[in-house]
């Protein structure tokens, strides 16, 4: 084994190897890839979308394996300014923030609910308590009713 990782090493010398943009195109594969499962029966989309994660296939192995470092920085750094220009950064953060929140809830759903305060968007952590609930924001002050059902 420890061989074959030497002779690998030894190969992907001076290659481009793997950064943002291979990693997008990659991505891209297994979404038109995945997408393309679904139009199974309906063959004319389906081989096109085949053919277009072919495409993608080909450019991320083209870019995995190239020996034109210059070239491929230069697309490289287009893609970052790109993702600069559209907030990516931003993008992802405001996901992370909404999946880490998804998380507690879902691990604290046996005793608690979640509520959203109507004026402030405070999200109020409550009881599990069954009914109808009258509550005060913490934050914004708002009296409100919350409606929990199970």
């Amino acid at each position: 084994m420890y061989r074959f990782v030497q002779k690998l090493q030894a190969f992907m010398q001076g290659r481009n190897g793997i950064d943002k943009l291979g990693i997008f195109t990659f991505f891209m594969y297994l979404l038109f890839n995945g997408v393309r499962v679904c139009f199974r029966f309906f063959r004319p989309v389906y081989f096109s979308l085949w053919g277009v994660a072919v495409i993608f296939l080909l450019v991320t192995l083209f870019r995995f394996l190239s020996k034109n470092l210059e070239r491929r920085r230069y697309e490289a750094a287009g893609f970052e300014r790109f993702l600069v220009r559209i907030n990516f950064d931003g993008f992802v953060f405001a996901v992370n923030k909404k999946l880490k929140r998804l998380s507690v809830r879902l691990s604290q759903i046996r005793t608690h609910r979640f509520r959203t305060c109507p004026q402030c968007k405070r999200h109020l952590r409550l009881s599990r308590k069954r009914g109808v609930r009258h509550i005060t924001c913490p934050e914004c002050g708002r009296k409100f009713k919350a409606f929990i059902l199970f």
